[in-house]
């Protein structure tokens, strides 16, 4: 049996050990740095993500006591997901922390474009807790399991030019609201975090777009969430956070 560490005390030498997390996004970013937090907190980590090089430097740069397992994966194809997904009979965090973004005004946004998000920003995802629900129970019904969605303030409210990437925020709100409620009986607790600007290169390719200067330092850091990640993973069972919202300390846009 796995018991959930209690507020992961300095006595709690390995805090996850024995658990398996599931992280997305692990190619760069919050993804990465959660991938890298969780296994150096013990736990099993199939580290998900789309490009092979990158991966293949996070798996050296691992340290354990953990162990960080690279998987190249596309999660758009379901069949890629299916052959995953059933190598694990447990599954105690579930962190989605992958996405596509693209921005552009109403009148001038492509079509295409709305599709690439939902499908990877929606579907995917939806698709992805579907296949672990079994595995997550399982841990559930056995010390608890949690599945964290990591969002945008535009999740909350979307600003011009958003249209698009918001609505896809809007409904993985929605998504974590509505499983939340069909799934704490079970063990597992469902949190959302609303994220503002984060050095990621994501935001720098928005910032280059913008034509304005990237100042990384000014925003959250990508360990600030792993950080929080990691916190909320390790609550005791009694409690459930089901939404937070971060922002970085200088505000710089």
């Amino acid at each position: 049996m796995t018991v959930r560490p209690a507020g992961g005390t300095a006595a709690d030498a390995v805090p996850l050990a024995g658990h398996v997390a599931v992280v997305t996004g692990a190619s760069s970013g919050i993804g990465r740095a959660t991938a890298l937090r969780l296994a150096a907190g013990g736990a099993t980590v199939l580290a998900l993500g789309r490009d092979q090089a990158r991966l293949d430097g996070l798996g050296k740069e691992a340290r354990g006591p953990g162990t960080l397992l690279p998987i190249r994966l596309d999660l758009t194809d379901d069949t890629a997901v299916a052959d995953v997904t059933a190598r694990h009979g447990r599954v105690d965090h579930l962190v989605h922390s992958a996405g596509a973004y693209a921005s552009a005004r109403v009148d001038a946004a492509s079509l295409a474009d709305l599709d690439a998000q939902y499908l990877a920003n929606v579907r995917a995802p939806y698709a992805l807790t579907q296949r672990l629900l079994p595995a997550l129970r399982v841990a559930g019904a056995d010390g608890g399991a949690d599945i964290v969605i990591v969002n945008s303030t535009q999740g909350v409210r979307a600003g011009a030019g958003t249209g698009q990437f918001a609505a896809t925020q809007h409904a993985m709100r929605a998504f974590a609201d509505s499983l939340r409620q069909e799934i704490n009986a079970d063990g597992i607790r469902v949190a959302t975090i609303h994220l503002g600007r984060t050095a990621t290169p994501r935001q720098e390719t928005i910032y280059a777009r913008e034509g304005r200067e990237y100042a990384p330092a000014l925003l959250i850091q990508a360990d600030d969430v792993a950080d929080l990640v990691d916190y909320l993973i390790r609550l005791p069972p009694t409690a459930e956070i089901t939404e937070l919202h971060l922002r970085p300390a200088k505000k710089s846009y």
